[in-house]
């Protein structure tokens, strides 16, 4: 039986200068987070007014292409962010060995993310408005591709940054790696999947500008599929194992074996769960079954994350000390909720062949989205954050009463969001799929009809205590640096 120590292990780690050059981190990812949330509600509102945002015609400025590119982009952006500055903040921590000029290589690499951003969505606009060429949009403004929608160049740029990162995490973990101890296994299998996350983004440079869109769609999808659902997950699965160890929760043999189970499940489930995805590149029927199968292994690893974080959050009568943790800990709790709910329900309601026949491309696909892209990864990133946070920030100036409103404000706006607009109005086009066919589904007949217009005002509850819930998370952020400096 695992008894929990009488005192907090991490409260007297000593922060080293690249540790808290990461705190900058997480504020880019709030802000990216807030200005996601104000995109998706604008362009959920093109849906009724069609061009118009509340009778202001901002589609001359932002059309609907725009404000869909950028809100998907920036999920994609802030996530990794969260991701990629735990890495760099828990290496240290975990090997206790600061490497010469790792601050320098740290704030270099914020830099080159703030040029990316900036840079990737200005680009995009100036493609999408057509003051670019076809030739010029491919390569520095916007592919037009669903979650890889920059030009070439900034995929090359993040490419780049994400070596540097490997680098850095890398000579960070090195003592750790090269000796003995009782985590070395969940370190190696750190290691491992920040090797893959550095290296697997080069399959989104696989393709070029006179690509078949069949070549297009196979790498594409094994950059969103494998890079962010695969590579990602087992990075985040082991930092997750690998901070419960260090707070003396989880026993270290047990960790390693469900780590390295989580990762045998879900490289195994994503790697031949990719292939549901081919359906309109004429892949066989055959072909995309099996990949509906395993794509729905997916959700074993994440949902024993959170029933690991919630076995552990009832510790607190033994340790009491882990009340410094429980937002984190319910955070990592609600992502096996909706992993089960929006990447697992939702998620294989779409992937069978004759569901993809019907209703690939319509809302059910955006419920799924939804649910799944913040429901899990997003909600898993604001875990990680949170962690990094406690640890940068002393105790006298934590107060983490607003994270109560941002945590149930997000989960309680994400579920109406998604079952009140989302899922309704998917099933009202999969009906007039079924009884038309897709183009119907997706007509302005049925688009812009009196019952889905009316699905689509009942968003605005949700969206508003989701906003709320971003807003309550950013208004905390900067009390803490605020009180900070």
């Amino acid at each position: 039986m695992k008894i929990s120590p009488l005192k907090d292990p991490l409260f007297n780690v000593k922060l080293t200068p690249s540790m808290r050059a990461t705190t900058k981190y997480f504020y880019v990812v709030i802000a990216l987070f807030l200005v996601q949330i104000l995109l998706g509600s604008m362009t959920a509102h093109y849906g009724v007014e069609g061009q118009d945002f509340f009778g202001i015609p901002l589609s001359r400025i932002l059309p609907y292409t725009v404000l869909r590119s950028w809100h998907t982009q920036l999920s994609v952006l802030w996530i990794a962010t969260a991701w990629l500055a735990t890495g760099i903040y828990i290496a240290p921590l975990i090997s206790g060995h600061e490497p010469r000029f790792q601050r320098a290589g740290v704030n270099i690499l914020f830099i080159a993310l703030l040029v990316l951003v900036v840079g990737s969505l200005a680009f995009g606009w100036l493609g999408t408005m057509g003051y670019l060429d076809a030739r010029q949009n491919f390569y520095i403004g916007s592919q037009g591709l669903e979650f890889t929608n920059m030009g070439r160049m900034w995929q090359w740029l993040l490419f780049i940054g994400l070596i540097i990162w490997l680098l850095l995490v890398g000579r960070a973990l090195w003592p750790a790696l090269s000796h003995p101890s009782e985590n070395r296994g969940l370190i190696t299998l750190m290691f491992l999947a920040a090797v893959c996350i550095g290296l697997f983004y080069a399959s989104s440079l696989m393709w070029g500008y006179r690509a078949h869109y069949a070549i297009i769609e196979y790498w594409r999808w094994w950059l969103v599929h494998l890079w962010v659902e695969g590579f990602f997950e087992v990075f985040a699965t082991a930092v997750i194992a690998l901070i419960f160890c260090r707070l003396g929760l989880v026993r270290p043999s047990a960790a390693d074996k469900a780590t390295l189970f989580s990762t045998i499940i879900f490289l195994f489930g994503g790697i031949l769960g990719t292939l549901h995805h081919l359906y309109f590149t004429g892949a066989p029927i055959s072909v995309i079954a099996w990949g509906s199968i395993f794509s729905a292994l997916e959700v074993v690893p994440l949902s024993m994350v959170g029933i690991e974080a919630a076995h552990n959050y009832r510790l607190l009568s033994k340790a009491p000390w882990v009340q410094r943790y429980r937002w984190m800990i319910f955070f990592f709790v609600s992502v096996a909720f909706w992993n089960m709910v929006g990447a697992g329900l939702l998620g294989f309601a779409i992937n069978p062949p004759i569901s993809l026949y019907y209703v690939q491309g319509l809302n059910l696909t955006a419920a799924h989205g939804h649910a799944a892209l913040f429901g899990v990864y997003g909600l898993l990133g604001i875990g990680l954050m949170l962690f990094c946070l406690r640890g940068l920030m002393e105790d006298h100036i934590w107060m983490d009463s607003l994270l109560k409103w941002a945590f149930w404000l997000m989960n309680i706006g994400l579920t109406m969001m998604v079952f009140l607009t989302l899922v309704p109005v998917g099933i009202y086009q999969a009906w007039a799929s079924v009884d038309k066919g897709l183009w119907y589904a997706r007509s302005a007949e049925v688009v812009h009809s009196s019952v889905v217009e009316t699905l689509v005002w009942l968003r605005v509850p949700g969206d508003i205590l989701f906003g709320f819930g971003g807003l309550s998370l950013a208004v905390f952020a900067l009390r803490l640096l605020m009180k900070r400096r």
